[in-house]
């Protein structure tokens, strides 16, 4: 009888040992096939290991630091591939940026945004190797739906300068809401690189068009700049001094000057005055000058200057002197006021046409 228990015992042994031997510890699918239960198509993942019974924590840590390097690696050579589409100061009426600050500032908040949106697994503790195992996810789609709102306020910025623009009567506002309009969009390329990060489909579909578009913007500028020819009247000149360096001004930033009776869009109208108050034998005279500009509908622009007097025993002399430093006033403020205010007429129309 016990010996026919003991075989009994055996036999089960015997068939339990199959099992025992193929038996699976508790290793997580995860541990070796996270690449697959997280395909790159719809996460961003990463393993985290740390040595240790108690660094459970560390392998956490060590899955977001590597999941923060790498979404900040990639925005960061984003943002360097669209540096090439960033504005310069002063070029066609394009107002300066510190783009690199806000580059910075941007990659940081960006790397922020998407780690809110970080999940991890549980740690697991793998007892031959001695060491904890995590993983951090990020899901794209989640992590693209909470960056949209910054993607979309890139895009407003960028667009209400355009729509203003377009709604502007004068070539020369138009052309400096345009620039206004260039000034952000390394903003919103610089979302838009950080969107594509994430999923590229969601922001072709959604924002796709809006890039291709921004592109033809300075096209615009360029076009508007074309149509805004200015003719030149200037009284009180001197040997065409005053005339030349307002002509060579304007041209400078690429604008046309015609002649009279050419059909400019603009006129720039001057008078300079040159006035004699003789003193002993000496000729005194104070150079001063006032214009405007005007165009079809308004006048544009005002400017008015005044330099220290000249003296000197000819009157031609002075008379040349003065003048001369007449255009050095006009070289070195002329076209920096010119701008200036067509930036805050375009700043006035902008505002106007959004409390509408």
């Amino acid at each position: 009888m016990i010996q026919v228990k003991k075989l009994a015992a055996l036999l089960v042994l015997c068939a339990a040992a199959p099992l025992l031997l193929f038996a699976k510890d508790d290793r997580p699918d995860w541990v070796d096939g996270w690449r697959a239960l997280y395909p790159d198509s719809a996460y961003i993942a990463q393993l985290g290991k740390a040595t240790g019974k108690k660094a459970s924590a560390e392998a956490k840590t060590n899955a977001a630091n590597t999941v923060a390097q790498y979404i900040r690696t990639t925005v960061q050579s984003e943002v360097s591939s669209s540096a090439s589409f960033s504005t310069e100061s002063g070029k066609n009426g394009a107002l300066s940026t510190s783009t690199k600050k806000e580059n910075r500032q941007n990659i940081t908040l960006s790397v922020d945004l998407a780690l809110s949106s970080l999940e991890f697994t549980e740690p697991w503790y793998n007892k031959k190797e001695k060491a904890w195992y995590c993983l951090a996810y990020v899901s794209r789609e989640k992590a693209w739906e909470q960056n949209r709102p910054s993607l979309q306020a890139a895009r407003d910025r960028l667009f209400a300068f355009y729509d203003a623009a377009e709604k502007s009567a004068e070539p020369l506002y138009r052309m400096r809401l345009y620039a206004e309009s260039t000034a952000h969009e390394d903003e919103f390329r610089g979302a838009y690189s950080f969107a594509r990060l994430f999923s590229v489909p969601l922001t072709e579909q959604n924002y796709g068009a809006d890039s291709e578009f921004v592109s033809g913007v300075r096209a615009k500028i360029a076009e508007e700049k074309g149509k805004s020819t200015f003719s030149l009247s200037v009284s009180g000149d001197v040997q065409g001094i005053i005339y030349n360096k307002l002509k060579d001004a304007l041209s400078a930033e690429g604008y046309a000057v015609l002649n009279e009776g050419e059909g400019a869009l603009y006129t720039l109208t001057a008078q300079v005055q040159l006035s004699d108050a003789p003193s002993a034998n000496l000729h005194v005279m104070r150079p001063s000058i006032e214009l405007s500009v005007d165009g079809k509908t308004a006048s544009v622009f005002s400017y008015a200057k005044q330099r220290a007097p000249a003296s000197g025993m000819s009157e031609e002399i002075v008379r040349t002197k003065a003048a001369r430093s007449l255009a050095e006033e006009i070289g070195i403020s002329f076209i920096k006021e010119f701008n200036d205010t067509l930036g805050k007429s375009a700043d006035d129309d902008l505002s106007r046409l959004l409390s509408l």
